[in-house]
């Protein structure tokens, strides 16, 4: 097995291996104190205590069906014949108690009447044509089509741990409980600054040698799936003046993200203009492909700076190892490595010489027979984003250099939301 080379990144640091890389940022990623926003500002943030009941929920005794409320123990049989005694209306208490040998009409939601223990649904009924009696066709419970008072959490009982992302189900729980003002962790913007003479964004005529801005789109995305917000700074040229101004616009934010530049050539300015800003890198190179030049630092107001490669597979790669974990962090979950699933190879990969941990953009699904599967997507390589399209998962190849048999079990990181 190859060993990675020692002259790499600033001041020739040696590549870090993954985990390192991981164990780095970890190692300085904290989440800000939290904030009480009010309810309707709360959605997509992510709850910082935990909500616990302040009541029983339900309320009251309620009727789940529309129908009859009744009492069971005048309905043994199927046929019971009951006097209709008024509506027990959703929204309001019924105006009167049950008596044995009444029923009451109930709609769904309503509080179920005092002296009733179960509603017979509209359907297993026969209102009488002087709309005076009702014939309960079947066999009634104590109980049924009712939900009782505090069945579904009494006080005190938890109703939404935390840190969890506020999506439309827990926006209802809340405003189920009332919850006005809810504590969440405060949001984080991150900027993006593209790098490169040949950049030119969407919408312009392309001159020879260059290609459309693919990299600000894709981190935006990116950026908002994480949790975070994205603040697009613009293109900076292959200067050395450009460069520092943009970044320093960036440096605004307390995550940064850089693409391009990062790698050994003549014009990669961007770890030393940064360095000059007063960015201290934590690291410079990671034993991996794609991806081997990605940076990580703190900036000098200890802003979270990252450096991607500029081939497209590259910095969306990095992004989901590396920037995905810190913005999580930061916006109050877990900072942690993307989680790793277990699925059946469908066709057999052959050994490479490249001895670096490998992350392949692949097809990831669950057969209903085979169980979870995963095929390689039809791929160009770092600077082929059409094949990135395809997928919906990384393959990662821990040691490219053995090969893989097809029905071999290996790892795979998700990448969509569907997964």
């Amino acid at each position: 097995m190859k060993t990675p080379p020692n002259n790499w990144g600033p001041g020739r640091r040696p590549l870090l291996t993954l985990d390192e890389a991981w164990s780095a940022i970890a190692g300085e990623v904290r989440h800000a104190a939290p904030e009480f926003v009010n309810l309707a500002d709360a959605a997509d943030r992510i709850l910082a205590q935990p909500v616990a009941a302040t009541q029983d929920w339900p309320l009251f005794d309620k009727a789940m069906m529309d129908g009859f409320a009744v009492q069971s123990a005048d309905c043994t049989v199927a046929g019971a014949r009951l006097n209709i005694a008024g509506l027990a209306a959703a929204g309001a208490a019924a105006d009167r108690r049950i008596q044995s040998g009444e029923a009451m009409r109930i709609n769904t939601g309503a509080p179920l009447p005092i002296g009733a223990d179960a509603v017979v649904r509209i359907e297993d009924t026969h209102v009488a044509d002087d709309l005076m009696t009702v014939e309960i066709k079947t066999q009634v419970a104590a109980g049924k089509h009712v939900a009782p008072k505090g069945a579904d959490r009494r006080t005190g009982e938890l109703l939404l741990a935390a840190p969890m992302t506020i999506e439309a189900a827990q926006m209802a729980a809340l405003a189920t409980a009332g919850c006005t003002r809810v504590s969440v962790y405060p949001k984080v913007h991150a900027a993006i600054v593209l790098t490169g003479n040949e950049i030119v964004p969407i919408g312009e005529t392309l001159a020879a040698g260059q290609i459309h801005d693919s990299n600000g789109p894709m981190l935006a995305s990116l950026v908002r799936q994480f949790g975070a917000t994205p603040r697009r700074v613009g293109i900076a040229r292959d200067d050395k003046t450009d460069l520092r101004s943009k970044l320093i616009e960036a440096l605004e934010c307390p995550v940064v993200i850089s693409v391009g530049g990062m790698s050994m050539g003549t014009l990669d300015l961007v770890p030393s203009v940064c360095a000059e800003l007063g960015v201290e890198w934590r690291f410079h190179g990671v034993n991996m492909r794609p991806g081997k030049p990605v940076a990580y630092g703190r900036g000098p107001q200890g802003q979270h700076v990252f450096g991607l490669p500029g081939n497209p597979v590259s910095a969306f790669v990095c992004a989901w190892l590396f920037v995905r974990m810190a913005l999580r962090g930061l916006v109050g979950h877990p900072c942690k490595p993307p989680h790793r699933l277990r699925a059946t190879l469908t066709r057999c990969i052959e050994p490479k010489r490249d001895a670096r941990p490998a992350f392949v953009p692949a097809r990831f699904w669950n057969h209903s027979e085979a169980g979870e599967l995963v095929e390689p997507c039809a791929w160009g390589g770092s600077g082929d984003p059409f094949g990135l399209a395809m997928a919906n998962a990384l393959l990662v190849l821990n040691d490219p250099t053995r090969g893989i048999a097809a029905d071999e079990t290996v790892e795979v990181i998700p990448i969509s939301t569907e997964l």
